[in-house]
């Protein structure tokens, strides 16, 4: 069985803790903005805000947003769903589903 490039760029969109909740966030039909979305990956206070709204800024949200996944409006910080957004979503249907099985410790 061959991988395909967007199935590649799928899971490397979930490989980050940060981008899975990001993205399991807007499943749930939220609408972000940046301050909401650092809350929603913030790790139980073990990495500090700031830190974490820098990497959303300048590694998550671009890496979500070049591949289609969201669609992160930089001047109003406003973070939705993206136009393949369908295609990561059955991935999170699982890790939804199954999350006391996949938990993350």
């Amino acid at each position: 069985m061959t991988t395909t490039p967007r199935l590649d760029e799928v899971f490397g969109a979930l490989a980050s803790v940060h981008r899975r909740r990001l993205l399991l966030d807007l499943r749930n039909g939220h609408i972000l903005h940046l301050q909401r979305a650092t809350r929603v990956v913030a790790d139980g206070g073990r990495t500090d805000s700031e830190q974490l709204e820098v990497a959303l800024f300048h590694t998550h949200l671009p890496k979500l947003d070049d591949a289609g996944f969201v669609t992160w409006n930089r001047q109003t910080g406003t973070i939705e769903p993206g136009p393949h957004f369908d295609d990561v979503e059955p991935v999170l249907e699982l890790l939804s589903e199954n999350y006391d099985k996949v938990v993350e410790r």
